[in-house]
């Protein structure tokens, strides 16, 4: 089963009355391109970096996740040796990659791919234990990561690590019990984040900006609780997803306090935005009428 940013936060309770609404539009226009690794059983594209280079998880017939690089239509499948599944969640122009793996005992370990060489980074204060561990989320243009760790007792906490240094990042409102806590995804080369977090009632919300300038983030057209925030560039726009009144995925754009929706024509069951360029390219996944995933590119018209 492919994992994504989304499946961190996933079980969202959907709300009977929206949330106070900003300045909202329908939709945003543009063109899509479909992104399907060859032979995989299903496709998420994660971020797509100002290059057009395209990274993400795949899905192969026997359910195991492997990550990949598209560049231009070359694929170049990522698999951590000794990895049980691997997922690609983040790229910079310089071509270096970070992602997670799983190892043989279920603990998740983030990593660095810098052109096939890949490093393990682990979060000094994550849990060792299944299900626990490190998950790198992103990296800007200055080698600094964005990501998340699970410690021993089942808590989330965001982090940033700048050349092996960690800070960890906790949302005030986030709660502390198992399941719940802060995640970080995104980071641009400003030091803005998106991310989001679970209160002490195990409510979800997603927020972005920079550690200790955190602003709510919430799609108007979305039931409370239901906004995932996913990218965020250099000018600050943000990209995410929101689950509907029926659960099905839909993508959106913030831009100036502004959300447009993005739903692929082609994504019958649902469409997800996951990252997006400096360019204002955006990566995500859709589903189809028959319930498989494909990855995608959306250029938004100028």
């Amino acid at each position: 089963m492919i994992t994504h940013r989304l499946a961190l936060v996933a079980g969202v309770a959907s709300a009977l009355t929206l949330l106070p609404a900003v300045a909202s539009a329908a939709a945003v226009h543009g063109s899509y391109t479909t992104i399907d690794v060859p032979g995989a059983a299903g496709t998420v594209a994660g971020y797509v970096n100002d290059r057009g280079v395209v990274v993400g998880t795949y899905s192969d017939r026997g359910g195991t996740d492997h990550g990949f690089i598209d560049r231009h239509g070359v694929f170049t499948k990522v698999n951590v040796p000794h990895a049980t599944s691997t997922s690609v969640r983040g790229i910079n122009d310089c071509g270096v990659g970070v992602g997670v793996y799983t190892d043989s005992r279920g603990v998740n370990h983030g990593f660095i791919d810098r052109h096939g060489v890949f490093t393990t980074i682990n979060d000094p204060h994550a849990g060792t234990s299944g299900g626990q561990g490190t998950i790198l989320q992103g990296i800007n243009q200055h080698g600094v990561i964005a990501g998340l760790y699970i410690d021993a007792h089942g808590v989330l906490h965001g982090f940033i690590d700048r050349r092996g240094i960690f800070t960890t990042v906790n949302h005030p409102h986030a709660g502390t019990a198992p399941g719940q806590g802060t995640t970080l995804g995104s980071i641009n080369d400003f030091g803005a984040v998106t991310g989001s977090y679970r209160d002490s009632h195990g409510n979800h919300f997603s927020f972005a900006g920079r550690p200790g300038h955190f602003t709510t983030v919430n799609d108007p057209a979305a039931p409370a609780f239901s906004t995932f925030a996913g990218g965020i560039n250099d000018s600050g726009v943000i990209t995410g997803t929101y689950v509907g009144a029926h659960g099905r995925l839909h993508g959106f754009i913030k831009r100036h306090g502004v959300f447009t929706t993005i739903n692929d024509p082609v994504g019958a069951k649902g469409t997800a935005a996951e990252g997006i360029s400096n360019t204002g390219v955006i990566a995500g996944f859709y589903t189809d009428a028959s319930g498989n995933n494909h990855g995608f590119t959306f250029t938004p018209a100028r």
